[in-house]
């Protein structure tokens, strides 16, 4: 089989030189100055770019030069042309290095789905967690209870946490959501202009709400407080009485699972109003 590769090159700009003058017969902005790039090539497919070279002829006496024979009057003309109209390379030059690569990635993913769809069928079904279910809905809950309060604790701790609640945030905007789980407590926040606090004082709103609680909590009725913080787009605080996420950017939202039960067996066996009331 005969294997043709090696190098090809085309002309990929076209300019003129200005305030020049030609060495050889005297002409006045008399160069053009062409460019052109450089490729290898597998059966005259281009592979990949190379290098560049410039070659400048008098429009006169027809003479060329090649970058080397430039003039200093001719290389600082060629400065200016490049930094107000430079050289791009044709995406051609390489297309071919561009189609192996897509190759590579689509073989690959085949190869991977493959390998993938085997061990899907092999292994066993992963039960996807209840409590997870009952979490996200929650959350969807607390989203559209903006100037909303369901409960009394919900309206005791707005009041509370207007009142404490680090300054630059508005508090007309935050939501929130509250729920018994027989002694725990879940509280739910939703901040949508969280990002007007720095990330290292965020943890400052966890503090706020526990105390809160603390202060509306008079009978002592609640033994475990759960509670999240939800910024825009995702969870940033989460805080339970075994663990916490209180990085500031990205919390771990199903941390605060053990709130329903400690595993899916339990959902069953407890009753979880939506609503709660406290004299």
């Amino acid at each position: 089989m005969i294997f043709f590769f090696g190098t090809r090159s085309s002309k990929i700009k076209e300019r003129h030189l200005k305030r020049t003058t030609c060495s050889y017969c005297q002409s006045q902005d008399s160069f053009t100055v062409s460019t052109y790039g450089t490729y290898f090539h597998v059966f005259w497919i281009p592979l990949f770019p190379l290098f560049k070279k410039h070659i400048a002829e008098c429009s006169h006496c027809k003479k060329s030069f090649s970058f080397a024979e430039f003039t200093p009057q001719m290389l600082k003309s060629f400065e200016v042309e490049n930094s107000t109209n430079p050289v791009k390379r044709p995406l051609w030059h390489g297309c071919g290095c561009l189609v192996i690569t897509v190759l590579f990635v689509i073989v690959f993913s085949i190869s991977l789905y493959g390998v993938y769809s085997r061990s899907g069928e092999s292994a066993k079904v992963t039960p996807i967690d209840p409590r997870k279910e009952l979490l996200d809905a929650d959350i969807k809950k607390m989203s559209q209870l903006v100037h909303k309060e369901r409960d009394s604790i919900s309206a005791s701790l707005k009041a509370c946490v207007d009142y404490d609640i680090v300054s630059g945030i508005d508090t007309e905007n935050i939501a929130y959501f509250t729920k018994q789980n027989q002694s725990k407590l879940l509280v739910l926040l939703k901040i949508k202009d969280i990002k007007k606090v720095k990330a290292e004082f965020r943890k400052e709103i966890l503090d706020i709400v526990e105390d809160c609680i603390f202060q509306i909590d008079k009978s002592q009725q609640f033994s475990e407080l759960y509670v999240g913080v939800e910024g825009k787009w995702n969870t940033v605080l989460v805080r339970t009485p075994n663990q916490e996420d209180i990085g500031g950017r990205f919390a771990d939202k199903y941390k605060l699972l053990s709130f329903y039960g400690n595993d899916s067996l339990s959902l069953a066996k407890t009753k979880q109003p939506d609503t709660l009331l406290l004299e």
